[in-house]
């Protein structure tokens, strides 16, 4: 979505979850010969190629959605949620078995299998992970992650985290990139933090003005944080193409007297 003073998205809080995350999680059984937790999501990638959850576009809800063509380049920010032991065992969108204990994701676009980087913009933990099934169908998610990798980012504790997801182009198109260094930079900015989604809302739409008025593209949305006191929201904009574009839009928002921004870099 790019930013215009008639068209900004911003995440809604919903206070139904696609599954149960209250529940008490099934115990993690002891990893399999020698392999780590971190390495689960990559290593145990089948050789076959998928056909079955890439029909295109497919009805779910009532609603339509379409599958990407490719994963090549993709990266986005948004809301992540996670789900458990409700889905644990049953058949994900491409025909594997679900496991809350391996990392895996389900997303509602991108090509199955794809794996992608996670990375949580709370505490900048991230994680490697396999997009093998289809979700969340709630409009102010981007992701919807097994139990095992929200634990692995830091919040299987709560409902939802902020994220970025980047679709690893190496891992996805080995013959492509096999001789070829591959960057995952990305650069965001931090531009404000509110108690009240009113008041996001406000400072988008005022900077979503600025940005419009000044024929530049930039992505921006509202972002919520689950603290102890409550939800947080803030205003990001990104991904930018490189750190001069962010530098630029930073100093941009200072001159409009609308907030000191935070620079953030994604790797």
């Amino acid at each position: 979505m790019i930013l215009s003073r008639y068209s900004i998205v911003s995440a809604l809080f919903t206070c139904c979850l696609l599954v149960s995350c209250a529940s008490e999680p099934l115990r993690r059984p002891a990893p399999s010969s020698g392999q780590s937790a971190g390495e689960a999501g990559v290593s145990n990638v089948p050789a076959k190629k998928y056909t079955r959850g890439n029909k295109s576009p497919y009805v779910v809800f009532g609603k339509t959605y379409e599958v990407m063509p490719t994963s090549l380049g993709y990266r986005e920010i948004g809301i992540a949620s996670w789900y458990g032991k409700k889905f644990h065992g049953r058949l994900t969108s491409n025909g594997e078995v679900y496991d809350m204990y391996k990392l895996t994701a389900a997303h509602k676009a991108l090509p199955l299998p794809t794996i992608v980087r996670v990375t949580n913009l709370d505490n900048g933990k991230k994680v490697t992970v396999r997009v093998n099934d289809r979700g969340p169908f709630h409009d102010d998610r981007v992701i919807d992650l097994s139990y095992q990798t929200a634990v692995a980012l830091g919040f299987a504790d709560k409902g939802t985290a902020p994220v970025v997801i980047e679709a690893l182009d190496e891992l996805n198109f080995p013959e492509q990139f096999a001789e070829q260094e591959v960057s995952h930079k990305s650069w965001y900015l931090q531009i404000g933090a509110f108690s009240r989604k009113a008041g996001a809302e406000q400072l988008l739409a005022q900077i979503a003005a600025v940005i419009e008025d000044h024929s530049l593209e930039v992505q921006g949305q509202i972002l919520q944080s689950e603290l102890e006191t409550g939800l947080l929201h803030k205003v990001w904009l990104g991904p930018m193409t490189s750190e001069a574009r962010r530098d630029e839009i930073a100093e941009l928002v200072k001159a409009s007297n609308l907030g000191l921004p935070l620079k953030v870099e994604v790797e």
